[in-house]
């Protein structure tokens, strides 16, 4: 029982000063390991505070639309609520998320409307403006090949616009101009 213990003891002394004579070599060259940039950090900027835009021009009833930005828990999505606030009330429209897809290795964006549409599509980013492109309906409830641009001005402003395909060109159809509140 004796030789167990002492060399139990022994184990445990040898062990601490392995670590104790490891860590004073290495003091000098002590480096530190910066977490890797995430494709996601670029919409870091948009986080906090409600984005609001002037939604005056899409009808006499219609006010402003409001759109928050908030990082999923585990920092793998960055989640989107918008809200169309008119003068019957608050419509809380789309509800959708933009992520890193690890297997495609690709931004992309996906979002539901209030009526259980489903948008789906791949995102890039060419400096300070961003790209989506999908299959959607346009303002007269046709089938539309649709691009959205959002570009933004400084670090409380961005420009969103909406297009549709027309042969090869796009033809504008929405513009707003989003200010953190």
């Amino acid at each position: 029982m004796r030789n167990w213990r002492w060399n139990l003891g022994f184990l445990a002394v040898s062990v601490l000063a392995i670590v104790c004579i490891s860590q004073a070599q290495n003091a000098g060259t002590t480096k530190t390991i910066e977490k890797p940039a995430k494709p996601l950090d670029a919409f870091a900027w948009l986080v906090g505070g409600v984005w609001t835009a002037d939604a005056t021009a899409f009808g006499p009833e219609m006010l402003r639309i409001e759109t928050s930005y908030s990082p999923s828990d585990n920092g793998s999505y960055l989640r989107f609520t918008t809200h169309f606030v008119s003068t019957h009330g608050i419509l809380k429209n789309y509800d959708g998320n933009m992520y890193w897809d690890a297997a495609r290795h690709q931004l992309r964006m996906w979002y539901m409307s209030a009526s259980g549409q489903i948008t789906e599509c791949p995102m890039t980013i060419e400096g300070n403006l961003w790209r989506m492109e999908f299959e959607g309906t346009n303002f007269d409830d046709k089938p539309a090949v649709l691009q959205v641009l959002v570009e933004r001005k400084t670090n409380d402003l961005y420009h969103w616009s909406l297009a549709e395909k027309a042969g090869e060109s796009w033809k504008p159809l929405a513009g707003l101009d989003y200010a953190r509140k």
